[in-house]
């Protein structure tokens, strides 16, 4: 039953349209389940992001070592660099990009 919970709240946020929808079932799995793991946090961020990237027109985001692209409609690129090449530094860079975007 736990695990079925936990993928259909997997399913709404990868459904959700904003980030405040995102942050509500965030909300609702620590009450279920207590702090998220890091992959959990990890998918939340990359939620958000899919949400911030659609909301300021950004057609795709790649990385290469260290360096974040975003593409925007038309082709039009730009580049900013993360302190590493982790996970962690990587999404936190995207986030922090897109949030002042």
């Amino acid at each position: 039953v736990e695990d079925r919970v936990r993928l259909e709240l997997y399913r709404r946020l990868s459904k959700a349209a904003n980030k405040e929808e995102v942050y509500a079932i965030e909300e609702e799995m620590e009450d279920r389940f207590g702090k998220p793991d890091l992959p959990t946090k990890q998918f939340i961020e990359l939620i958000i992001i899919k949400i911030l990237a659609l909301e300021k027109g950004v057609k795709m985001i790649g990385s290469y070592e260290m360096n974040v692209t975003f593409t925007y409609e038309g082709e039009v690129k730009q580049t900013v660099k993360s302190r590493s090449k982790d996970d962690d530094d990587i999404i936190a860079t995207t986030l922090q990009f897109l949030r002042k975007k």
